[in-house]
């Protein structure tokens, strides 16, 4: 039974190799957050500073695009060496997608400069750049072959991109205050952004820890004020000013102290790597025992056992071999198991996530629907029809598929 010892260990030794991947992959996932951080604070200045004609935040604005210049260069420093791996393609080419939007990043900053880009070209614009950032997240949290990562990294992603919509609230809501009203197309934005933090919010709530969730409380409700703005930006035409810093400001309070959880969210991602590296090699089998005959495979009824030993036990093995290789066998059997049940149960979710954004796709490419319109769409249709988002989701997806002409033979 070396055999099998050996093959017990070399799955040890996978799993241990797959978390150690996972570990270098949080690392990079927490140059992603602050890099994703300063993006938004210099999408929110940026828009302001559009807004208002360049009157505001000129001086903001610069010093979050020097911020942005320095986390990319951290995130250059944390990603994996570009060299083939088996299962990586689909991270690799997303990583590469994400290069090629940041690299686009001083182009856009010229044609702001230069009065080529309106306030919602260079928003949407931002909004595709942390949105490439946030692919990669979404990738390994889809990819993560244990539980309790799995859940550490879905409500890590689930948090970022409430964050994310958080802070296109926030950018809109500075446009619509910077430039004095606010347009029914930014109104409607309002609504549907403060709809869709909540859903995200709802599943990093599903997933998170208690500590998280105890941090989260205190920040989950708005407050007055910002609700009393919010209220302005969704009901009226007219807005003061006056009211841009107080409404950025209260914001970025409150994005900043998001921040301040989403790098808690990170740790205890980091946390639960080496934990669970620690408890691969805690858990590694024995050595091989020598040779003494209680080990070896035998036919029932051998006469070199006693009688009492001769039943077969444990599928054809000696009794003493029950109680220690294939203990080990079963047990290693049934932790994957667990896992491979618990694993199923967040690939739902994840999967959920992902027929969504194909029907919004599909929304946004036939109807020319933003991507919150989209999903304004769907939601609309799920309450007049008394269904989930899914179901409406999969509906549209059934409705696109229908739609393809058929391949030429």
């Amino acid at each position: 039974m070396t055999d099998a010892l050996a093959y017990l260990k070399a799955s040890r030794d996978s799993d241990i190799a797959s978390l150690q991947r996972l570990l270098h992959t949080g690392q990079l996932i927490a140059a992603l957050s602050e890099l994703i951080h300063q993006l938004q604070r210099e999408r929110g200045a940026s828009n302001i500073w559009i807004c208002s004609q360049g009157r505001l935040f000129a001086r903001e604005r610069l010093a979050r695009e020097q911020d942005v210049s320095a986390a990319t260069q951290r995130v250059a420093q944390a990603l994996p060496p570009a060299v083939a791996h088996p299962g990586d393609s689909r991270f690799c080419n997303l990583i590469a997608a994400a290069l090629q939007a940041l690299a686009a990043l001083p182009d856009l900053r010229a044609q702001m400069l230069a009065g080529e880009r309106d306030q919602a070209q260079a928003m949407q614009a931002f909004n595709a750049v942390i949105r490439t950032l946030l692919n990669l997240v979404f990738e390994a949290a889809d990819t993560a072959s244990h539980p309790d990562i799995s859940r550490a990294l879905i409500a890590l992603f689930s948090f970022m991109q409430g964050k994310e919509l958080a802070g296109q609230e926030r950018a809109t809501g500075s446009a619509g205050f910077a430039a004095g009203r606010f347009s029914d197309a930014q109104r409607q934005r309002m609504v549907a952004l403060i709809a869709a933090q909540e859903q995200s919010f709802a599943t990093f709530s599903q997933f998170a820890d208690a500590e998280a969730l105890a941090r989260w409380r205190p920040l989950a409700s708005a407050s007055r004020e910002v609700e009393r703005l919010r209220r302005i930006a969704c009901t009226f035409d007219q807005a003061e000013e006056s009211g841009t810093l107080r409404w950025f400001s209260l914001l970025s309070a409150r994005i900043d102290q998001m921040k301040s959880l989403e790098d808690h969210l990170t740790a205890t991602l980091m946390a639960r790597c080496r934990q669970a590296i620690e408890t691969a090699h805690s858990e590694a089998p024995p050595a091989a025992p020598a040779a003494d005959g209680s080990f070896s495979l035998y036919v029932g009824g051998a006469d070199w056992l006693p009688p009492t030993e001769t039943r077969l036990h444990s599928d054809g093995l000696a009794p003493q071999l029950g109680r220690s290789v294939l203990s080990l066998v079963r047990e290693q059997a049934q932790r994957l198991q667990r896992q491979a049940d618990e694993l199923a149960t967040m690939r739902a979710t994840l999967d959920e996530r992902r027929i969504i954004d194909q029907a919004k796709a599909w929304l946004m490419q036939q109807h020319r629907y933003s991507e919150q319109d989209a999903w304004q769409a769907l939601r609309k249709s799920a309450m007049n029809q008394n269904k989930r988002v899914i179901d409406i989701a999969q509906a549209v997806l059934a409705v696109a598929a229908m739609a393809q002409p058929p391949a030429s033979p």
